[in-house]
């Protein structure tokens, strides 16, 4: 009886292998290439990701200037550098940078970074400090008087347990969006702002 439990066994273990070595093969589950950047595409786990974060505004360059200064005020943070000028053409540009804004600290930093995150950096044992975000304007006037408004952002927090260092990594887009929509709203624009996020 032991012996047919033991053989019984043992080929229940083998056949367990078997389908799992045949399962897990990747030539089973081999896409071209075509239907895994269709995928990565179609991927709604990020919706406000994009590649840029701009809008033309039918607006004069002070006024969209002035307000840029006011969304980075009205979130509590500091500017590290503003700087328009005028061009040979005549046409002013200008960045505005803030200064690393924290949004998170104490036990909520890691569920903070991981909502507005692409991907935290995973470290073992890893304690995160703070959760910040930068924010830097782009703001250039057009011939026909309106203003091209780009918004580049970057997450970053600072882990004390292993690495006591600042790690920076891709944002997921959505405080790139709120702060575009938040101009739009300082502008008396219509926008899709959403308060307390």
């Amino acid at each position: 009886m032991i012996k047919n439990i033991t053989k019984q066994s043992i080929l229940t273990i083998f056949t367990l292998i078997v389908l799992l070595a045949i399962t897990s093969s990747p030539f089973i589950y081999s896409q071209d290439d075509d239907d895994w950047r269709a995928k990565e595409q179609s991927d709604t786990r990020f919706p406000y990701l994009k590649d840029k974060y701009e809008d033309t505004l039918n607006l004069p360059f002070e006024q969209v200037w002035e307000a840029a200064i006011a969304c980075i005020d009205s979130i509590n943070c500091q500017i590290i550098t503003k700087n328009p000028r005028q061009g040979d053409d005549g046409l002013y540009r200008g960045t505005i940078q803030s200064d690393f804004c924290v949004f998170a600290l104490g036990d909520t930093v890691l569920r903070n970074l991981k909502y507005y995150s692409v991907e935290v950096p995973f470290i073992r044992g890893g304690i995160w400090a703070n959760a910040r975000f930068q924010y830097k304007f782009v703001i250039k006037e057009l011939e026909n008087g309106a203003c091209s408004v780009r918004i580049i952002g970057e997450v970053s927090g600072f882990e004390n347990h292993v690495t006591n260092k600042v790690h920076f990594w891709q944002s997921n887009g959505f405080k790139e969006f709120q702060m575009l929509e938040r101009l739009k709203k300082f502008l008396g624009l219509p926008n899709n702002f959403k308060e307390n996020l």
